[in-house]
């Protein structure tokens, strides 16, 4: 009896501790986490290093460039390959198709809980042939502003607000490079064009004058 009985308290604390570990706000979304000490560019490096808080799909994981072996995500700062600084120092370039033998679909995932009263979820970058999903289920996302070196994205999550799960952004093989940086879950609605385009301006301008600073 008394073993049963401690049989289940224990099935109840790993239940307990997976649903505490599920229900964690996300972390690192707009890459800024990176620990790139000791490595060089071109260099492969660990996702724990690369991607702090995010599970990485790819056959190689690069700091600054795209592998030529093999389908990649790389972190880049503003040294990397094109199209140059998205948000902060940090982004993600996804690369897939670089070699036509390989049938790699490449992502970025983590799990956590869509805060409570989210209206919209926004992100920066090139998507090209990039997938979202949240616990399974496609998010549908549209262009509601662009710069020089990046468009801006914006979905409406609010079916989703306060729910637990995997948000999943995905490159399928063959399709075209994506870069990602700055998601953001916000209590708003999907922000007219014209308004995230005049925000985007602002952050580019900041962007470029760190730029020029640094260089």
């Amino acid at each position: 009896m008394k073993t049963n009985f401690n049989k289940i308290i224990i099935t109840v604390c790993f239940a307990f501790l997976a649903q505490a570990g599920n229900s964690q706000g996300f972390i690192n979304l707009n890459f800024e986490s990176a620990n790139l000490t000791g490595y060089s560019q071109g260099n492969t490096i660990p996702a724990a290093n690369a991607f702090p808080g995010w599970t990485v799909n790819a056959q190689y994981i690069t700091y600054d460039a795209p592998s030529l072996s093999g389908a990649s995500i790389s972190i880049m700062d503003i040294n990397g390959y094109p199209p140059g600084p998205i948000q902060g120092n940090y982004w993600a370039f996804l690369a897939t198709g670089l070699v036509p033998q390989t049938d790699v679909t490449i992502s970025l995932s983590q799990n956590g809980t869509i805060p409570a009263g989210t209206e919209s979820m926004t992100f920066w970058g090139n998507l090209g042939g990039l997938q979202i999903s949240f616990g399974g289920q496609a998010i549908a996302f549209s262009e509601t502003g662009s710069t020089a070196n990046y468009n801006i994205y914006s979905a409406d999550v609010s079916a989703l607000a306060g729910q637990s799960g995997q948000l999943l952004f995905s490159l399928p093989a063959y399709t075209s490079n994506a870069t990602l940086d700055n998601i953001q879950f916000s209590s708003s609605p999907v922000p007219e064009p014209s308004t995230l385009g005049l925000a985007a301006l602002g952050g580019a301008v900041l962007a470029w004058r760190r730029w020029r600073k640094s260089s």
